[in-house]
């Protein structure tokens, strides 16, 4: 775990709250997410607020590391079907 990583009962109820809001959908592959990915990493300044999180599956959340998401990297039709 990162010296940077979120932990504690706010975080889990603000990640919870991110995942309810992405219907669970990993937001870099469309697979089942179970954790909230910063948009701006907090080692590069990014906080821990909802317009700063996507919902992301853990590979890709581990793989992404603290690189700054700057674009969902495709379309999955499974998006449409959770709204």
């Amino acid at each position: 775990m990162s010296v940077h990583s979120s932990k504690g009962a706010k975080w889990d109820a603000l990640r919870l709250a991110v995942l309810e809001r992405d219907n669970y959908i990993c937001m870099h592959c469309g697979n089942e997410a179970t954790e909230a990915d910063h948009i701006i990493p907090k080692s590069k300044g990014g906080k821990d607020a909802m317009d700063n999180l996507v919902a992301s599956c853990k590979p890709c959340n581990a793989k992404r590391g603290d690189t700054l998401l700057t674009r969902v990297s495709g379309f999955n039709p499974r998006w449409l079907s959770s709204l």
